[in-house]
């Protein structure tokens, strides 16, 4: 008896949490017919520039009509914060918890879908949807164009990953994201190598598939802001911060792993 009290008050707590948590009335920004294109200043390069996201497998969750951004500038660099978009997060994917199935079961029923009934722990700590960030930094041409330098981004434990122009440039110069986790974090290295190799899919947005964040979505989404990134934090870090803090141990070991892949 000692022992199915807290598990009694433990499933209590998670069922009140899952069922309180309100409605996803928050929606995801969407493309429209006949979006006008007029941007000017940065926007106009921002939009122009097409940003692609890939994955080294299946995971939950479906990617959003739109990326948003934000920028900063960094002397003659601007740094743009891009936040991606998924339905849902889900334990399932290639990993370990969906090959024993059982834990993802247990995971999902209760981080995902109280009971596939309600929504759940994650809608009530983090809210709706799944979104991740990613900061790329840009040189700024003469002609007003932009020159990818490098970026940073989130692995699946959400430390901070460097990312370089050879991993975010493919052949066609679009920018390239790539997840390998079940949690969509976009840290993964060999981002363009994997959209230039024939079979790869990736979803690409431009233009009117390129938007401003708004005050407005970071607070339906609870993203927090500068100060305070709840979600998307790469996106929201200060661009003025160190980009040459992470050890060179962990990038190489990082890249070790996406070559294996």
């Amino acid at each position: 008896m000692s022992t199915s009290a807290p598990l009694s008050y433990l499933i209590l707590t998670f069922a009140v949490l899952g069922c309180a948590v309100p409605p996803r009335e928050a929606t995801w920004p969407t493309t429209a017919p006949g979006m006008t294109q007029a941007r000017l200043g940065d926007d106009a390069s921002i939009v122009e520039q097409p940003i692609c996201v890939g994955a080294r497998s299946w995971s939950a969750g479906s990617l959003g009509d739109t990326v948003l951004y934000r920028t900063r500038h960094v002397g003659t660099k601007i740094a743009v914060g891009y936040f991606v978009y998924w339905s849902e997060e889900r334990p399932y994917g290639d990993n370990a918890v969906s090959y024993l199935v059982l834990p993802a079961l247990a995971m999902d029923a209760v981080y995902s879908h109280f009971l596939y009934l309600f929504p759940g722990i994650k809608d009530a700590l983090y809210g709706p949807g799944d979104i991740e960030g990613v900061q790329v930094e840009y040189e700024q041409r003469a002609d007003g164009s932009l020159r990818v330098v490098g970026g940073r981004a989130d692995d699946g434990n959400h430390a901070p990953v460097l990312l370089s122009r050879d991993d975010l440039v493919d052949a066609k110069g679009r920018v390239v994201l790539l997840t390998d986790v079940w949690s969509h974090q976009l840290g993964a290295h060999g981002a363009a190598s994997f959209a230039d190799t024939p079979g790869h899919d990736v979803k690409c947005y431009v233009k009117s598939a390129i938007q401003p964040m708004t005050d407005q979505i970071a607070s339906a989404f609870r993203l927090g802001d500068e100060r305070h990134p709840l979600r998307g934090a790469p996106a929201w870090i200060e661009p003025e911060s160190p980009r040459d803090g992470l050890p060179q141990a962990q990038v190489a070991a990082a890249k070790a792993r996406a070559a294996r892949q």
